[in-house]
């Protein structure tokens, strides 16, 4: 690596915008505003169908996506993920909660989602995040009158499930082996880990999965963990756990999700990451080789591997652990470092988006980030408690030193 592009490298984990160096109330009103506007902006752009996100795009580069059924479980997903956004945005107001509403009419209407080939099976999305946000809706409105409705689509999502299960017992979305029902290729972990969130929750209303189907993930995921506590990218590379994409420093966008995956099953990790650590390792220490790539189209092509979609899944995951792991001093220290993170892809509109996905991530990553934003600390949004938060125990990243280990990890 010569010396132009490790300055290139060093520069490029210093630059941050302007939200990088909040702190304080100046920090909180960011963030008030950044979920209003987040908020408006999925109103403003639902479909009248009550869907998310369409397949128009300007780019002559997308991701393989065969018509519909790809297309079609994109949407389906991005649109799961804006009702579980506005019908939980820690700002609600009644045209959000109007549009979360219709959104939840198209969820349970539109559910039965293809796989178009052999090779695709993106639907594994539908699945998860249809289950998320069908069981977290009625978790959240009991009295809602289409329960009956919903918890049917519940089945059927559930029912289908074991034929996108992977051979090994996880679940991915794309089979480059023999493309077969159920899927031969490997799993992917975080995807294991995002099936079984939603498996969780459409089971907190009475709606089990198929038998075996749970284990089977579970142990896949568990497995997946490296013995520093990182997880691998799929199973496919489990002869390479030192590759960058399995180490702390790849895995910090995953690593979240998947401990609290495990942890919803009383599954044990191989290692037991605490959460603070988990959490400060993608929101603060790590942070930078995450954002170098965002908003590159091409995957896994910045250090470590790290595509750009892994990001605001990430601090979603992230902020979910937060909220439910941490005791109030932990969430105060980091939630403002998660918060500037999210703010790291917000766009003068409104939106936010960390990679190119046809139409589609403008709304899933406004939706990830109003779901991560809107899990403040109590009275945090209101103002309390916005002090600047004083350092953890373990030191960031420095840039040299990051650039010293990028020109590493490429070599």
């Amino acid at each position: 690596m010569n010396g132009a592009l490790a300055l290139a490298v060093a520069l490029a984990l210093q630059a941050s915008p302007e939200t990088a160096k909040l702190e304080g109330e100046a920090l909180r009103a960011e963030v008030v505003k950044a979920i209003d506007e987040g908020r408006d902006w999925l109103v403003a752009h639902q479909n009248p169908d009550g869907s998310f996100g369409t397949h128009h795009t300007a780019r002559g580069w997308e991701i393989l996506a065969t018509v519909p059924g790809s297309l079609q479980a994109f949407q389906y997903a991005t649109s799961a993920l804006c009702v579980m956004a506005l019908d939980q945005c820690a700002r609600p107001n009644d045209a959000a909660k109007a549009a979360a509403s219709k959104g939840l009419d198209f969820l349970i209407a539109s559910h039965h989602i293809g796989r178009p080939n052999g090779l695709e099976f993106y639907n594994t999305w539908s699945f998860a995040y249809g289950l998320q946000a069908l069981g977290e809706w009625g978790a959240r409105h009991a009295d809602d009158p289409r329960m009956p409705q919903l918890k049917a689509t519940c089945r059927s999502l559930l029912d289908r499930l074991p034929g996108y299960q992977v051979l090994d017992g996880g679940f991915s979305y794309l089979d480059f082996h023999l493309q077969s029902i159920p899927p031969s290729e490997s799993e992917m972990s975080f995807t294991t880990a995002t099936v079984l969130i939603g498996v969780e929750r459409a089971q907190q209303l009475g709606e089990m999965a198929p038998e075996g189907l749970v284990k089977r993930a579970v142990d896949r995921l568990a497995a997946d963990q490296t013995p520093e506590g990182s997880f691998l990218y799929g199973r496919y590379l489990w002869q390479m756990p030192k590759r960058g994409i399995n180490e702390p420093k790849g895995s910090a966008c995953r690593t979240p999700g998947n401990l609290y995956a495990l942890e919803l099953f009383d599954k044990a990790p191989r290692k037991r990451v605490p959460w603070h650590e988990a959490i400060d390792n993608l929101v603060r220490k790590y942070v930078g080789f995450q954002q170098i790539a965002v908003r590159r189209p091409i995957p896994h092509e910045a250090w470590y591997n790290i595509s750009g979609y892994f990001y605001l899944y990430g601090f979603y995951h992230a902020a979910l652990v937060l909220a439910e792991k941490l005791p109030d001093e932990q969430q105060r220290e980091l939630y403002p470092w998660l918060a500037r993170g999210v703010l790291y892809c917000r766009q003068p509109d409104g939106s936010f988006w960390d990679y190119p996905l046809y139409d589609y991530h403008y709304h899933y990553g406004t939706a990830y980030s109003l779901l991560a934003l809107s899990r403040a600390p109590a009275g945090w949004l209101d103002g309390a408690a916005t002090t600047p938060a004083p350092a953890t125990t373990s030191p960031a990243v420095a840039p040299a030193t990051a650039a010293k280990e990028a020109t590493a990890a490429g070599s």
